[in-house]
């Protein structure tokens, strides 16, 4: 019998019921950020074929534009953000300042890192500010990890190194962060599944995280099921985005509306707001520029540009199982009608 709680910790549909202040703002066109992805850099020191981030501009935050979004965000009572890329995040080189800042505004924060510069100072900052830190190494073997990353064996072991580092930290620290390493499925990556989860566990990590790359649908449950029955124990767990791997093989989405970029959002290096973090420098998605424009975030957020962003998005053209999809399938029950509601 499949858990829930075990399996669906992360991306499930049904975080957002957990906003019901929330909702009732989106419903009344006030504040409704919940979650936002900062990216601090676009300087990187990976060289992935298949990257998804903006490194080209080699953009990066100042502290005093930190310091605006910080105290922005906390104006909009906004809740979580998710340090990210764009680049590498551990880069920057205010990236604990950042956390610490971020932390004293009220938020709960996110990390996503390649994990190559990490080091015990680093490590110790995370462990005291952050709720989640996941490594992305997408590969258990030398040579998967240059196919994902570009990277030569001795930055793979240099990663694993770092894994056990901050699992050691964590211990002696005794921090609550939830430490997990990621890897993205796909064809060329299924087959080094079972090598990544075995290398998580024997370095310390809490958990062995799978989530399909974009755009590749290779069904891994049935290996992943197996591995969680062979490696998860108390200390230990294998988890999947199991609701993104489950849309596999649909063609058409079941709303018409992103109503999840109301709720989730993402901040860029160049210090824009785009509606989504996968059209993240695309024209279209701009719903402000502040370092150009020389708003606050609480200006462009609350602009006109945000709606007509709304309005002009044709969500038949997003990428399938982003992170708003699965908001926005519940998003779109709730702004239904519904027939004789009041007789429940």
């Amino acid at each position: 019998m499949e858990n829930k709680t075990v399996f669906n910790g992360f991306n499930s549909s049904e975080k957002i019921l957990h906003h019901v202040d929330k909702l009732e703002h989106f419903f009344g066109a006030q504040k409704t950020l919940v979650v936002t992805e900062l990216d601090l850099t676009n300087r990187c020191n990976n060289n992935c074929p298949l990257c998804v981030g903006v490194k080209e501009n080699g953009s990066e935050l100042t502290w005093d534009e930190i310091v605006m979004i910080a105290r922005g965000l906390k104006n909009l009572e906004n809740r979580g953000v998710i340090v990210s890329g764009g680049g590498e995040p551990l880069l920057h080189p205010r990236f604990i300042d950042a956390l610490e800042l971020l932390k004293s505004s009220g938020m709960e924060i996110g990390l996503n890192s390649n994990g190559l510069a990490l080091d015990a100072e680093k490590a110790e900052a995370i462990a005291k500010y952050c709720t989640y830190f996941r490594i992305s190494l997408d590969a258990g073997t030398p040579e998967m990890y240059q196919k994902t990353h570009g990277m030569p064996e001795k930055s793979f072991r240099r990663v694993c190194e770092n894994v056990k580092l901050m699992a050691e930290v964590k211990k002696q620290t005794g921090s609550p962060v939830s430490f997990t390493v990621g890897f993205l499925t796909g064809r060329e990556t299924v087959c080094d599944m079972e090598a990544f989860v075995a290398l998580c566990k024997e370095c310390g990590a809490g958990a062995a995280q799978f989530r399909p790359f974009t755009g590749d649908n290779t069904d891994v449950t049935e290996e992943f099921f197996r591995l969680r029955e062979k490696y998860g124990d108390a200390n230990f767990r294998v988890v999947a985005s199991l609701q993104k791997y489950r849309e596999f093989g649909s063609d058409c989405k079941s709303y018409g509306r992103c109503r999840g970029m109301f709720f989730s959002t993402v901040i860029t290096a160049d210090c824009k707001i785009f509606g989504c973090l996968h059209h993240r420098q695309e024209p279209e998605f701009l719903i402000g520029d502040m370092r150009s424009e020389k708003k606050t975030l609480e200006e462009a957020w609350s602009s006109y540009r945000k709606w007509q962003v709304y309005e002009n998005t044709d969500v038949a053209k997003c990428p399938p199982y982003c992170r708003n999809d699965s908001f926005n399938r519940v998003l779109e029950e709730l702004a239904g009608d519904c027939v004789h509601k009041e007789f429940m």
